[in-house]
């Protein structure tokens, strides 16, 4: 199974967690549930699938057919201790009601693991000023809905942090991607305008979280990063769940 440069991210995220109860929705052809097989044998692995279920030699205490647009099904064991999402939400039309299931499934302090494609860097903002889409987000309009590859929503950091933060989530951090290739001259010089900006916000930041927001925002994973790869916090017991209060 092709290994690609964010699984070691996301292995790393449920290591440190030390987390025991894992769901992965959605698990495609399960990349996850083959990596825990030797490493963390001890984990039970939950896996919902969108399009593809997962190889049979992949270790998964079970497998549920959903899909994530809608509220979460019964038939699983919440609460779980971790939720990898990789690369699915930007294939969803509804990902706020994805996130809310997520929130509810995960154990108070729980984490949420999200990776998505990355628009900030220049070349992807070039092509949308030249094509008026993003890399990797091509018009739809001829793919069968629930049967072909469509994407609905580009997502950056800033989208996404502030998506979660809709719901409750908290702790919201940006991991660093180890890149197969390095980033191209003419993106590193572009992106040093941006780069300034956000430098100048975290200076000004009034909060803790505005420091933090901004000191993400403006580091290489972000601007210039080809995957995102974020986790966050579910609210602790007793917590406020954030976006509707």
């Amino acid at each position: 199974m092709r290994i690609k440069p964010y699984h070691p991210v996301v292995l790393k995220i449920i290591r440190n967690q030390g987390a025991r109860r894992v769901l992965d929705a959605p698990c495609g052809t399960g990349w996850l549930g083959h990596a825990l097989q030797n490493e963390s044998p001890s984990i039970i692995l939950d896996g919902m699938g969108l399009y593809e279920f997962p190889l049979p030699a992949a270790r998964y205490n079970q497998v549920i057919e959903h899909d994530l647009n809608c509220p979460a099904p019964a038939g699983l064991n919440p609460p779980y201790d971790a939720i990898v999402c990789g690369e699915a939400i930007h294939l969803i039309a509804n990902p706020g009601t994805m996130l809310e299931s997520f929130r509810n499934l995960l154990a108070p302090a729980g984490t949420v693991v999200i990776t998505t494609p990355n628009v900030w860097p220049p070349g992807s903002r070039l092509r949308y000023l030249l094509r008026g889409f993003h890399a990797g987000f091509a018009p739809s309009a001829d793919r069968v809905i629930g049967e072909d590859y469509i994407t609905y929503f580009p997502f950056h950091f800033g989208q996404l942090h502030l998506l979660l933060r809709h719901y409750g989530f908290t702790d919201i951090t940006l991991h660093e991607v180890i890149e197969p290739k390095a980033a191209r001259w003419f993106e590193r010089l572009l992106s040093a305008p941006s780069r300034r900006y956000c430098l100048r916000q975290q200076r000004s930041a009034r909060s803790d979280i505005g420091q933090a927001y901004w000191a993400q925002a403006g580091s290489a994973a972000a601007q210039l990063g080809r995957w995102l790869v974020v986790s966050a916090k579910a609210p602790a017991a007793g917590a406020p769940v954030g976006g509707r209060r």
